[in-house]
């Protein structure tokens, strides 16, 4: 989903292991997450991280059966692509890694996948919809979310058509996820007639305070955000508190309850389009969440389903490509295995077997899932997400 600021804070990384079987063991099976977990975004990064983790413990039994460990290492990207190109070379040294979930931030997730393209060390994001990912030809890559290009246009209909809105002012947090979310609604809004009076990027305080001076100069219908929740509060506050009242509409890197916990009571009103949405919004969200829970001791985010998804794809693709106490497979035979894998929507009244919690997954040739969902959220006056409208996009409506 996302790509945030290209500064290194120097490469630190952290190893977490869910205590499934021996470090160095012959036999053990490692997969990693890789998001932001520690700074501004660490509440993305710990979803990451906690819905793997849930699939990992969850399907260690069955590694076991066949032979072998299964243990989940962590990795701190710190949302910056800079600091993710030793990250990932160290990852991709590790060979007994055989599949990485993660990033976030699209310009993490696009070091990652150039660095593992040769060893073919599958990938899979749970979170990172930059349109540009899945133009690569990469074997290797894999997303569960709706690009930013299905967010754009969904977002530019609502604007014009429920809206009713004739001028929009729009923001970037100058990241590679703003900008290229930012141009498409901007393509798209210039295709109904509506006015953009200014396009501008915005990431420090100055910035943000120099934005709130041009939107009030502007007095635009809606302020669009692209970018991230950290930027995103601090520049709804300011508009607030400047007395800006146009209607403050973004993507899903606002979709976060950190998002308010920043943005207090301005939050109330804010519109947004999300490739995650509530967990609440899933058949089997009950279950999931109790599981979540009582691993750990905090509710879950969309993105944390995501990521439990986009690990049980994983590991079913590894186990299909083990024998039971054979040697492990190789990074290209996960890649491949993880191509193929089709995962069925759960329906059924008796939850427990359900391995999927975001509908059927499977990929088309490019990486980008066949059938996923998209929403557009509204914050009520008492800071409750609410579901305005649920699109569902194909891989083929993308071409």
């Amino acid at each position: 989903m996302h790509n945030l600021k290209m500064g290194s804070r120097g490469l630190v990384w952290c190893l977490s292991s869910l205590l499934l079987g021996g470090y160095g063991l012959a036999g053990t099976v490692r997969i990693a997450a890789v998001g932001p977990m520690t700074g501004d975004l660490s509440g993305f990064g710990a979803e990451i991280k906690r819905g793997t983790e849930l699939a990992v413990r969850e399907q260690a039994a069955a590694f076991r059966g066949l032979g072998h460990d299964l243990v989940l290492v962590s990795y701190d990207d710190h949302a910056s692509a800079t600091a993710a190109a030793p990250l990932a070379r160290t990852i991709a040294a590790d060979k007994s890694i055989l599949g990485v979930i993660g990033a976030y931030n699209s310009s993490v997730s696009n070091v990652l996948a150039q660095t593992f393209w040769p060893s073919r060390l599958s990938l899979i994001s749970p979170g990172s919809t930059n349109d540009l990912l899945t133009g690569h030809g990469w074997t290797h890559f894999n997303r569960v979310v709706a690009p930013d290009g299905a967010q754009g246009v969904a977002a530019a209909q609502y604007i014009a058509n429920e809206l009713k809105s004739k001028s929009v002012f729009v923001v970037s947090d100058n990241t590679a996820y703003g900008n290229g979310l930012s141009q498409i609604l901007i393509n798209n809004l210039k295709q109904r007639k509506v006015t953009v009076p200014m396009y501008v990027g915005a990431s420090t305080d100055a910035q943000i305070a120099a934005v709130t001076a041009q939107v009030r100069a502007a007095n635009p219908d809606v302020v669009y955000f692209g970018g991230t929740y950290d930027v995103g509060a601090k520049l709804l506050k300011a508009l607030r508190r400047s007395g800006v009242k146009a209607t403050f509409m973004g993507g899903d890197g606002l979709d976060s309850s950190e998002f308010l916990k920043l943005a207090g009571i301005d939050g109330a009103g804010v519109i947004y389009t999300t490739v995650l949405g509530p967990v609440s919004a899933f058949s089997n969200a009950a279950l999931f969440t109790q599981k979540y829970q009582a691993a750990f001791k905090s509710k879950p985010d969309g993105l944390s389903v995501y990521a439990y998804d986009a690990a049980n794809v994983m590991l079913e693709a590894i186990k299909n490509t083990l024998s039971k106490g054979g040697p492990l497979p190789s990074r290209a035979q996960v890649s491949a295995a993880v191509r193929k894998t089709s995962l069925p929507a759960c329906f059924s009244a008796d939850q427990t077997r359900c391995v999927s919690v975001t509908g059927a997954v499977g990929f088309a040739a490019n990486g980008e899932r066949q059938r996923s969902r998209l929403l557009i959220m509204k914050f009520s006056d008492m800071l409750a997400p609410e579901v305005a409208k649920v699109q569902i996009i194909t891989a083929e409506s993308l071409k």
